[in-house]
């Protein structure tokens, strides 16, 4: 219909601007269908992501506990302890250093090294040395011929404590002011520190 030069709008051709119901219907759900699918794909690679991550950021962890337990399995073993004693009237010179050694108190069960039984552990502890002076030789402190052995082959051996006091700190040579001194450690057949009865060394 037509009046004073107006005219109404044509409807809008349904067969181009829109689809028939059914796609209408399909469509939806399809792209729906779509959606949670991609949805799923990202949570499963971001749930294998995560885990990833997770596994890596543990690692250090894991590999820090392994390592402190080897280093708790590998710690020294206690192979003599002591007490060394200084004589009220003797100087320590500031270049001086303490040598102490233990050897087997009897060659039955020790090692032997030809005629001789070689002492089972030695160290030096350089000055400042406050007296008395507690020391404690470990596996750490072995002599080559020890090295090798086991532990629990000798740490039941009583041990013969010697303490040199050197003047000038230099084991290779003596001086007449050097201090010797010698003491029984009793292990009374353990091999734990805490059972042993060290006696004090005096040079």
């Amino acid at each position: 219909f037509r009046g004073s030069g107006s005219s109404f709008p044509l409807p809008a051709d349904r067969s181009t601007s829109c689809r028939s119901s059914k796609e209408q219907w399909r469509t939806p759900h399809s792209m729906a269908s779509l959606i949670v699918l991609s949805s799923l794909a990202r949570c499963v690679n971001l749930e294998a992501l995560t885990s990833r991550r997770a596994v890596l950021a543990a690692a250090p962890a894991v590999l820090s506990c392994a390592s402190s337990s080897r280093a708790a399995d590998a710690s020294p073993t206690v192979v003599a302890v002591g007490t060394v004693l200084q004589k009220p009237d003797a100087a320590v010179p500031s270049g001086a250093a303490l040598y102490v050694t233990a050897r087997p108190a009897s060659s039955e069960g020790a090692l032997q090294a030809g005629a001789k039984t070689p002492p089972i552990a030695s160290a030096r502890f350089a000055t400042p040395l406050l007296f008395p002076f507690e020391f404690v030789l470990t596996t750490d402190d072995l002599t080559a011929e020890y090295r090798a052995a086991d532990a629990a082959s000798f740490n039941r051996l009583d041990l013969v404590i010697s303490a040199r006091l050197d003047g000038d700190g230099v084991a290779a040579t003596r001086g007449p002011d050097d201090l010797v001194g010698r003491g029984t450690l009793s292990k009374r057949g353990s091999g734990r520190a805490e059972e042993w009865r060290p006696a004090p060394v005096q040079p």
